[in-house]
């Protein structure tokens, strides 16, 4: 053992070594590919335990950085990198900031919801900051950087578990909209210097006025740019990259963060029919200069002087992990949301974000938070992150264990009850019509009168309600919802849930109300199927073996020549389902 930890630490020693002796031109070279390396090598690890990425590049960072290795000498030109990396990440954030989503979101409803929530958990921060002996400016820092979620974390995980179009994914959605949008006039105000009146009038002014510029070149020039480019992808590319960097330019003119530019040039560009081809082709340059920000943030780490700010790591997590949670779940609950769509909602958000790191370089460039604070920050960023796919993934189990004191808060009607119920008894109840459910309820609507949709997507039970479709809005999987239904009157249950996990769950409590009800459930993998079949389903649909069948009957229709015949029965098929659901 200690022959091979010999052997590895000499052949990093000679690494090192090795790169102190390249010219400047060639150790770049070397040390941007043992950055990627490296990272691969991190990454790699971080997905095999389902961890997001960024605590990878992170520590990466710290691997190779005059902490550990020192194999990076050229800070700088790494740094540059690192901006140009932040300048991206804004750039897709800005475009995300589209009317069609701000729609989707409600942003209009929660507006008041992520306002107040940004500003108790700043004011709680700025309080408790302060008596950690921190300045009035380093309080707000602290305050700020503690108040939003991650957008880059959340959205990828809720879009894994398929939850983005849920209320409470459309809920988390809309309000680290809000928060994007708060970040950009926060970094204004800390650019300016803080508290001074007259550079936060000034700031804001030319912020403003850079703004009335987007929106003047987005109706009169970028729309007729872009449809001339689109007909070459290259141009296309070349086009997106010369408006973030004129918008970059342009802040930089103005004495604003080139961070303020890349926003607006993304949300100059965020209505664009475009738009998707925008983002495929930055996104492969934004992803490699995200790496490099990452990496050299993990590079800023000191660990001398985390000890003397353990009490201020301590509450940052506490206030993830805790305090924000538990505000904006009584925000949501006191505005009439019921409690696992507000516990679901509030869990999504327990984390600390980008931006948080991105306000923190500011306030170590403006020398208000030293080398030692901003370790602190990123450390219970890395924290916060890496533990935030458990939370998300377990967060049903949570909510079950915790529901009678969430339920217990609500002081307004609730106001997400979305249900058209007539008097007549059920018999067949369909959980998911608008997945796989959609294909069935053509057979089912033959005997509409005993049947009941529970589904998950507001706009589904919408309109549901409108066709007179018995229905109700819901987690079927929640105790809440489970209370509500009377299983024992169902002979069928018809369930498309496609979670492993959470239709074990609802098959354990259908059989436990109702043992002689017909339960079909939906399986994925083979040996995830046979354990359904034990734990007591009637029938598993396999969605994956049946596309093979369905894929054998196509070989065969069109050796025989009839593929266009059966072309058109599926798109008639597929339109009468769509006219149906929506």
């Amino acid at each position: 053992m200690g022959g091979i930890t010999g052997f590895a630490i000499g052949m990093v020693s000679d690494i090192g070594h090795h790169i102190d002796t390249l010219p400047a031109s060639e150790a770049i070279i070397f040390e941007i590919a043992l950055i990627l390396i490296l990272s691969a090598m991190f990454a790699f690890v971080a997905r095999m335990l389902r961890q997001p990425l960024i605590p990878a590049y992170v520590l990466t960072g710290l691997v190779i950085g005059p902490m550990v290795f020192g194999f990076v000498g050229n800070m700088d030109l790494i740094g540059a990198f690192s901006e140009i990396g932040i300048a991206f990440l804004l750039f897709t954030a800005g475009l995300e900031i589209s009317f069609r989503k701000i729609k989707e979101a409600n942003l209009k409803k929660i507006a008041l919801i992520g306002v107040l929530q940004v500003g108790i958990i700043f004011g709680i921060s700025l309080l408790l900051s302060s008596l950690l002996g921190l300045s009035a400016l380093q309080a707000a820092y602290i305050g700020i950087i503690l108040a939003f979620g991650s957008t880059m974390v959340d959205i990828k995980l809720l879009a894994d578990r398929n939850e983005l179009l849920t209320l409470h994914g459309r809920l988390v959605l809309g309000i680290l909209l809000l928060q994007d949008l708060i970040a950009i006039v926060a970094i204004v105000f800390f650019m300016s210097g803080g508290f001074a009146l007259l550079p936060l009038v000034v700031a804001f002014g030319r912020l403003l006025f850079i703004l009335l510029a987007a929106v003047i070149l987005q109706k009169f020039v970028l729309n007729r740019l872009f449809k001339f480019a689109a007909k070459s992808n290259e141009f296309l590319f070349l086009c997106s990259l010369a408006v973030l960097f004129f918008f970059i330019l342009l802040a930089y003119l103005f004495e604003l963060s080139i961070v303020i530019g890349a926003f607006i040039a993304g949300v100059s560009l965020a209505n664009s029919p475009f738009k998707i081809e925008l983002e495929s082709r930055i996104s492969p340059l934004r992803d490699f200069f995200a790496i490099l920000f990452f990496v050299a943030l993990g590079m800023q780490l000191v660990f001398s002087g985390i000890g003397d700010n353990l009490v201020l790591l301590v509450f940052l997590l506490v206030g993830a992990f805790f305090i924000k949670p538990a505000i904006t779940l009584l925000l949501l609950r006191t505005t009439g949301y019921q409690a696992r769509t507000s516990f679901l909602t509030a869990t999504s958000l327990a984390q600390l974000s980008e931006f948080s790191l991105i306000i923190g370089m500011i306030g170590v460039t403006a020398g208000v938070l030293d080398d030692a604070l901003f370790s602190t920050v990123i450390l219970a960023t890395i924290i916060t992150m890496s533990v935030t796919p458990y939370l998300i993934n377990y967060k049903d189990s949570l909510y079950r264990f915790f529901r009678y004191p969430i339920r217990s808060l609500g002081f307004l009607p609730v106001k997400e009850i979305l249900s058209y119920e007539d008097k007549k008894k059920k018999e067949i109840l369909l959980i998911g019509s608008h997945r796989m459910g959609g294909a069935m309820m053509e057979e089912l609507l033959e005997q509409k009168d005993k049947l009941l949709v529970v589904d998950y997507n507001p706009e589904v039970i919408g309109v549901l309600m409108e066709k007179r479709i018995a229905c109700v809005y819901g987690d079927v999987c929640s105790p809440d919802m489970l209370e509500k239904i009377d299983l024992k009157g169902m002979k069928l249950v018809i369930s498309t849930i496609p979670d492993y996990e959470q239709t074990k769950y609802l098959l354990k409590k259908i059989k436990e109300l109702s043992p002689k009800t017909k339960v079909v459930v939906v399986g994925g993998r083979i040996s995830e199927t046979l354990k359904l079949y034990e734990a007591g389903a009637d029938y598993v649909v396999t969605p994956k073996i049946l596309a093979g069948h369905e894929l054998v009957g196509i070989i065969h229709n069109k050796k025989g020549g009839d593929l266009k015949k059966a072309k058109k029965k599926h798109l008639k098929h597929l339109r009468d389902i769509h006219n149906l659901l929506y």
